[in-house]
This record gives C-alpha cells, sequence and structure tokens, in this order.
C-alpha cells in the first residue's frame, strides 16, 4: 500500500515549510522509521505538485535539523538520532546561552588521555584499560559560569579525536557536528557543591547544583558519558517540539 497520499500540507506559510512539516509528521507519526528511506524529491515533487527546487529546500531544512540524512546513494532517510534528538532534545549549552541573547565562552580546563579502570575513572560500558580522552571545560554567559563539563570521549567510536584540541569548537558541539549517535541514556540529580565545585562555578560552598549524567551510544558503540553540572540558580533546561522545525 502506498504511503504517498498521507502527505497533506496544512496551508499555513511558505510552501517549502508546509512541505517540511507535511514530512515531519509522517516521521513523528511512526509512519517512517529510524534509518527508513523516505520518498525521492523527484517523487516528493510529484506528490505535493510543486518544483523540484521548492522540495530541495524542503528536505534540506530538515536535514539541517537532524530530523533526516541526506545520501547520495542511499537517498534521505530518517536520521539514526531522530528519537532523542527530537523527544528529549539533545543541545549544546552555547546554543542556548546564544538564544537568550548572552554573550556565550568557554574554556578548557583540562584534556589528557586516560585509560579506563585507572586515575579513578571507570566506565561500565567499556573494557578495562580502553583508552579514553578526558576533558573538562567551563561554560559562561556573560562572564559568569553557567556550566561545568567533565566528559570522556571513547577512542576506539573516533580515534581522530585524539588530535582535536577543542579550542576552536566546544566539546558537545564538535561531537554533535562529527560523531553519529543512535542512543542516550540520562539521569538529572541534584547535588551541592564541593570546595572545588564552587571554586570553578563561583558559587558558595554547599550551594544547590543540578547534575545531568548522559552517555551516548552508536548502535550500540559507547560513544561518550559525560556530567554537565549547573548552578542551580543560573540554568534551566528546556525543549519544544515544533513540526519541520528544530528542537529548542
Amino acid at each position: 500500500m502506498s504511503k504517498t497520499p498521507s502527505f497533506v500540507l496544512d496551508g499555513q506559510g511558505p510552501l517549502f515549510k508546509q512541505i517540511g512539516r507535511a514530512v515531519t509528521e509522517q516521521i513523528l507519526k511512526g509512519r517512517y522509521k529510524q534509518g527508513e528511506k523516505l520518498p525521492s524529491e523527484a517523487e516528493l515533487t510529484e506528490i505535493f505538485n510543486t518544483s523540484r527546487q521548492t522540495v530541495n529546500k524542503a528536505i534540506t531544512e530538515l536535514a539541517k535539523s537532524g530530523l533526516v540524512e541526506r545520501n547520495r546513494r542511499a537517498g534521505t532517510v530518517v536520521s539514526w538520532q531522530f528519537q532523542e534528538r527530537f523527544v528529549l532534545p539533545l543541545r549544546d549549552v552555547s546554543d542556548e546561552i546564544e538564544q537568550a541573547k548572552q554573550i556565550y565562552e568557554y574554556r578548557i580546563l583540562e584534556r589528557r588521555v586516560m585509560h579506563n579502570g585507572k586515575g579513578g575513572v571507570t566506565w561500565p560500558a567499556l573494557p578495562a584499560n580502553a583508552r579514553l580522552l578526558y576533558i573538562e571545560a567551563i561554560h559562561l554567559a556573560d562572564g559568569l559560569p553557567v556550566q561545568l563539563e567533565t566528559r570522556y570521549i571513547n577512542f576506539d567510536a573516533f580515534p581522530q579525536v585524539e588530535h582535536e584540541t577543542f579550542q576552536d569548537t566546544p566539546p558537545s558541539k564538535w561531537l554533535l557536528d562529527n560523531i553519529p549517535w543512535s542512543e542516550v541514556d540520562h539521569t538529572v540529580r541534584a547535588t551541592n557543591a564541593s570546595a572545588d565545585l564552587a571554586n570553578k562555578l563561583g558559587v558558595k560552598v554547599g550551594a544547590a547544583l543540578l547534575v545531568v549524567d548522559r552517555q551516548t551510544f552508536h548502535r550500540g558503540q559507547p560513544i561518550t558519558v559525560v556530567h554537565l553540572t549547573y548552578p542551580g540558580d543560573r540554568f534551566s533546561i528546556k525543549g519544544r517540539f515544533s513540526l519541520g522545525q528544530a528542537a529548542d
């Protein structure tokens, strides 16, 4: 049975936006699954009775948002990152800060190679002695610390990361742009600031902090584990999804 009759335009705004929302709606309804191929641009051109250029613009927007992936041989498929990106959005803190019209800065506090099970780090998802890249970074909004990032990256997932300094792009944004992922585990918890955390985040010892523990995987392979620590009174985590638009 053909899937094409299910695409319906809503009549609101530019045609390429309507097409994007029509395609997105079918993905959200489960008509197209992760990794499943969508109709070609030529087919969509016929379905919506419009130009190839308009359809291309619509699909380009969806690809930028991370909802679909484009491949010359395989065509356009639903992103493997779809489920977590659009149900529980993964966003870099820099996007949140810039959206709030604040000045974003970050500093790499530490970067070193470690081995799993040594130096106080144990990542159960990886074998003992697996090589890890450890990164610690502080993120600031208008000069005020709003997030401390402590991250371990699995070398086996992307060996090229060994030569990345993260001086031009913060770690989380770099990972989102360069390494595919299909699964993410989140834990959100509260804690109180130790002397070390208080010093790095510019809060008083004992101050309330919010911590997000996150692990990402790609088809079962561990990619990264990160602990994101926020001063409780300076930052909030929000998520919203609109059809045909990126999560924000």
